[in-house]
């Protein structure tokens, strides 16, 4: 959806294109092998770079002598886990977007043909465009999740502050108080980096495969051929998918 060049594509007409071939099983390309790759270590990845972050960070938080504030040490803990994160998960991701954007995908074929297809497609990217081609795109994709991470960590002890001073004048807010706080910071985290998903999609095309695609060059193109208003449009695609992600 977020790859389609034409000007108005919802979500009905990108079901319609990955299920009129092979059904509703379609919808699972690229999710065997690499997207079940992805959601396994991302977790990992994260946590590890989190807890050195904070190992180094909470404690210039902590005490009468604390240099950051502990909303600041925790934000910055959050946007570096994710920065590394995006780097480590980028040859992942790129895979699936491949599987994802490639027509060949598109026809009708068995879940064994797909999935040997699928994880070929890995050694044919290697193959034909260099190992250094799985990164292609990881430093849009890192610093998307060290916006991703940093701003859902600063919206959630933003609301949690708001709360906390509006509605219990200053004590501590009970879980379901906190979880509210959380899916409104995660609400405007999504609003804020969705441009950056949508440039990173573009960027790792399968009809891109061979090309070397610069994020400052692609956006350029995109105001000029879309202009303004066309390039918000674009690159809001697929908000309410992310945000239920």
């Amino acid at each position: 959806m977020q790859t389609s060049t034409a000007e108005t594509y919802n979500y009905a007409d990108s079901i319609k294109s990955i299920t009129s071939e092979k059904g509703l099983v379609g919808l699972w390309d690229g999710f065997i092998p690499w997207g079940i790759v992805q959601s396994v270590s991302k977790g990992a990845v994260f946590g590890m770079a989190h807890t050195l972050a904070s190992q180094v960070l909470l404690p210039m938080a902590q005490g009468d002598d604390a240099t950051l504030p502990l909303p600041v040490a925790m934000t910055l803990a959050g946007g570096i886990a994710g920065g590394f994160q995006g780097f480590v998960l980028s040859p992942t991701l790129l895979l699936k977007t491949r599987v994802m954007t490639d027509p060949i995908f598109r026809v009708n074929m068995s879940i064994w043909k797909t999935l040997y297809l699928s994880v070929t497609i890995g050694y044919n990217v290697v193959r034909t465009e260099g190992v250094h081609s799985l990164m292609k795109g990881s430093g849009v994709f890192s610093t998307k999740r060290v916006f991703d991470w940093s701003t859902r960590y600063f919206f959630a002890d933003w609301f949690e502050a708001v709360f906390s001073r509006s509605l219990k004048e200053g004590e501590v807010l009970s879980f379901s108080e906190k979880s509210v706080a959380s899916l409104l910071g995660g609400l405007l985290s999504t609003y804020c980096t969705l441009p950056l998903d949508v440039l990173v999609s573009k960027i790792q095309d399968a009809k891109k495969a061979k090309n070397k695609v610069s994020a400052l060059a692609l956006f350029r193109q995109d105001i000029e051929e879309k202009g303004w208003n066309g390039v918000r449009n674009s690159y809001m695609r697929g908000f309410n998918a992310r945000l239920l992600h």
